[in-house]
């Protein structure tokens, strides 16, 4: 069973495994990082069930309960245990900001007029398929393969779970930032894979209830 899970993993993450840098995080989960612009960031999804202290982390869902997904969508986190001083991430790692994630869009091409707007943005430059790995069904083969995952950031569909259920698997990835919005809502990215969605070369940026349960991405202090 593990030899099978692991020859698995070793598939779905054929091309992910091909970049050089990793980092462990206190369980010794190990996670490939990639470099974009001036950044370091994870180029996998956290899968951590500990703070860096040891302690135990309260959510972090794989999606559908499926050990099946662990290694290639990560675990769902609510927003109150990404907040958590205790820190999640790797030592030396901290979940994205909202301004983290400003400059990596900035990086790679973001409009300055477009930065700081909530809602879909980006898709003049095709900036959310620059983050998206391809996918096996060919949902963006109309984009210009040069795109597609050009900065190896390797992000992939995993949903959410909301009110306890998992939801829009395949669909869409909601990633948490580390940026409070109000007291019950915090600052989220949204990247979109349906067939059926115009926002597919998008990247958008809103708000959500902290309650929720989404991907982190960890970048370098």
């Amino acid at each position: 069973m593990v030899i099978a899970a692991t020859s698995s993993a070793k598939v779905v993450n054929n091309e992910l495994n091909k970049l050089e840098h990793s980092v462990q995080d206190i369980e010794g989960n190990v996670y490939r990082t990639v470099n974009i612009g001036d950044q370091i960031w994870l180029a996998e999804n956290l899968r951590s069930t500990k703070f860096q202290d040891g302690s135990t982390i309260r959510s972090g869902a794989v999606p559908k309960d499926d050990k099946a997904n662990l290694l290639k969508y990560g675990r769902l986190y609510d927003w109150h245990d990404v907040s958590d001083q205790r820190n999640l991430c790797p030592v030396g790692w901290r979940v994205a900001t909202d301004d983290d994630w400003k400059t990596l869009e900035r990086t790679i091409g973001m409009p300055d007029e477009e930065l700081h707007k909530e809602g879909w943005r980006g898709g003049d430059n095709y900036l959310g398929v620059q983050l998206k790995e391809a996918q096996p069904d060919g949902l963006f083969t109309k984009f210009n393969p040069a795109l597609v995952n050009k900065h190896q950031f390797f992000a992939r569909p995993a949903g959410v779970k909301w009110n306890g259920w998992y939801i829009t698997q395949g669909d869409y990835t909601e990633f948490w930032t580390a940026s409070s919005a109000s007291e019950k809502n915090a600052i989220i990215r949204t990247l979109a894979y349906s067939w059926w969605n115009i926002h597919k070369g998008e990247i958008r940026r809103a708000t959500s209830s902290k309650d929720y349960m989404f991907s982190v991405r960890c970048v370098k202090n």
